[in-house]
């Protein structure tokens, strides 16, 4: 019996081990065992000719006070390491200070997903798919890195 209890505890517990667990007032971030935090980072920026950059999480840790202020269009980009990446338009239609997003990163037959929820954008709550860069980009970004 005692080693029953014992296999079900490490059973319970075990997942909380596995993930890695950001969380401020405003950003909630899980990763899965298999993904890297340190190699992921998700922003938004705001503009087109002058790009204004909202970093959200990077370098394995959310990023304090640096959340859009007005209401406007923002492009949500997520980057993870220097091959896979998902974009998408997103439209704050009041003040964002009330958001709370969260995004929760996992993979599954060698492919990335997260779960992304937020409280004001109902559209936004939804389950992604990380996408490879297409050849031309991938060439370009290993170019830089030389």
């Amino acid at each position: 019996m005692k080693i029953k209890l014992t296999v079900i505890f490490l059973f319970i517990i075990f997942p909380s081990i596995a993930q890695n667990e950001y969380q401020n007032e405003m950003i909630k971030v899980k990763t899965d065992k298999n993904i890297d935090p340190n190699k992921l980072s998700i922003k938004l920026s705001e503009g087109t000719w002058k790009v204004i950059l909202y970093p959200l999480f990077e370098n394995n840790q959310i990023i304090n006070n640096v959340f859009p202020k007005e209401a406007g269009i923002y492009r949500l980009v997520i980057n993870y390491s220097d091959n896979l990446f998902y974009s998408e338009t997103v439209i704050y239609k009041s003040n964002p200070n009330f958001e709370v997003l969260e995004f929760d990163f996992y993979q599954e037959n060698q492919r990335m997903f997260c779960k992304i929820k937020s409280e004001q954008i109902i559209d936004l709550n939804k389950e992604i798919v990380m996408n490879p860069f297409d050849e031309g980009i991938q060439n370009l970004i290993n170019d830089t890195k030389k």
